[in-house]
């Protein structure tokens, strides 16, 4: 079972509503006018080359059938996240980034009934997934796309997203685009992983294979909060939470990081992969550093952001 610590809302200074928007925020919103048709940006999940996008789609579409049981931090994420959202007046519509297995989208299509949902995801299997639990709600649309070829064909009152967005790489560009998609005054509400998020594993391999670190690291806040100024937008609140998840062993956490989808790409892999000697040391260096009753330990620091565009 895992323990929630919030911390403190954070007091990021922000532009004003009625302030001038930022170039980047002005740039996307006029090409959206001007081609309507085209997504503004060429951003992909885990880079900008084609075949990454592929590829991170592959493996999280390989886990679908075991990601929905073994997701228990994204689950925990997608309840806080809907608590956030429990007292806004139901949208028109809504468009949520990075659906999965629908853990956030059941949550939606019962806080807001009949209101039209369009759920992506560039994992295929994640949608089937999605689609067989709740493919027969009122008003819910599961679409398997890259954001880079989405399409909308009206502007959003609310977009939604829970750990998914720090796959997303540039994330400047993914919340100018984001922005060019909200209406006037519309919302868009959030929670990503950040820097520190399995910090007892990225110390263990830096033990075991200094040689090898990963090609790329979670964002951290400050990231977060610029990339949201530079596209426009407005912060309404943002919240900080560590949850600590324990788990009966370490190869028990492996396994479970496995059946997630989320044990390659580049917040994982190195250049050069870790061999089969350089997992077993690492298999023993976390479960000699990061003991817990019996099992072991690791941390997940997540952030929650509400921001809209004026």
């Amino acid at each position: 079972m895992g323990q929630l610590f919030w911390g403190r809302r954070a007091q990021w200074p922000q532009p004003a509503c009625n302030a001038e928007r930022s170039t980047a925020g002005r740039q996307a919103e006029a090409l959206r006018r001007a081609r309507p048709c085209v997504a503004p940006f060429t951003i992909n999940a885990e880079g900008l080359l084609a075949n990454e996008t592929k590829a991170c789609a592959a493996r999280f579409s390989a886990a679908a059938a075991s990601y929905h049981a073994a997701a228990a931090v994204q689950r925990a994420v997608a309840a806080r996240l809907s608590a956030l959202l429990a007292r806004d007046k139901a949208p028109e519509r809504i468009l949520e980034i990075g659906c999965g297995t629908g853990l956030l989208t059941e949550h939606l299509c019962r806080l807001f009934p009949g209101t039209r949902i369009d759920a992506l995801d560039m994992a295929g299997g994640m949608v089937e997934q999605c689609r067989s639990r709740l493919g027969s709600k009122p008003g819910l649309h599961c679409r398997v796309t890259e954001l880079s070829a989405f399409c909308p064909d009206a502007p959003y009152a609310l977009i939604v997203s829970s750990a998914a967005l720090h796959w997303l790489y540039p994330l400047g560009d993914f919340m100018a685009m984001a922005a060019s998609w909200l209406e006037h005054q519309g919302s868009l509400v959030f929670a990503l992983m950040v820097r520190g998020t399995l910090a007892e594993l990225h110390a263990a391999r830096a033990r075991v294979a200094p040689h090898k670190p990963p090609e790329r690291y979670l964002p951290t806040e400050s990231d977060v909060h610029n990339a949201l100024v530079q596209a426009g937008l407005s912060i309404e609140g943002e919240w900080r939470e560590l949850q600590r998840e324990t788990y009966a062993s370490a190869e028990d956490f492996f396994r479970q990081l496995h059946n997630q989808g989320v044990t390659s790409g580049p917040l994982a892999r190195a250049g050069r992969l870790l061999n089969r000697s350089e997992l077993l040391h690492l298999k023993h260096d976390y479960e000699k550093h990061y003991r817990h009753n019996g099992g072991v330990y690791a941390n997940y620091r997540i952030s929650y952001f509400r921001a809209r565009k004026c």
